[in-house]
């Protein structure tokens, strides 16, 4: 993701996309890590951006509003052609949400955000017709 739209993410969601260390409660004695979003950020493309705003957007309500707990984001990226968004603190409604937003963007080209279709050649992705060679 661009650095423009990666920074405006991370601006609008620093409760979501917090660089804090994250610790491993099964192992207490071990010091925090970063998580692989605070090394990596978004690996995935600009193409996304609206989903993934969408969806901080209803998980940051869904905390604010519901009693929902604060979700933390470790990782966000794409895998074989779908939005991966990995995180710490979610409940089972918002699991839904974001297994919701990764199904969706596998309709979503990654490069422009028109609609796709996952594509399999050399590499799983999701395009739309006009970046399937790219």
């Amino acid at each position: 993701m661009s650095p423009e739209l990666d920074a405006r993410l991370r601006a609008n969601y620093p409760l979501i996309f917090t660089a804090e260390s994250i610790s491993d409660p099964g192992y207490p004695d071990l010091p925090a890590m970063p998580s692989a979003f605070a090394s990596w950020g978004f690996e995935c493309g600009d193409g996304w951006f609206d989903l993934i705003d969408a969806l901080c957007a209803t998980l940051q309500n869904a905390t604010a509003n519901g009693g929902a707990p604060q979700v933390v984001a470790t990782q966000v990226k794409e895998k074989f052609g779908v939005l991966r968004f990995y995180a710490n603190g979610h409940n089972a409604v918002q699991e839904g949400m974001i297994e919701l937003a990764e199904m969706i963007s596998s309709r979503l080209c990654e490069v422009c955000g028109n609609r796709g279709r996952v594509i399999r050649d050399e590499w799983i992705r999701t395009r739309c017709p006009e970046h399937e060679q790219n």
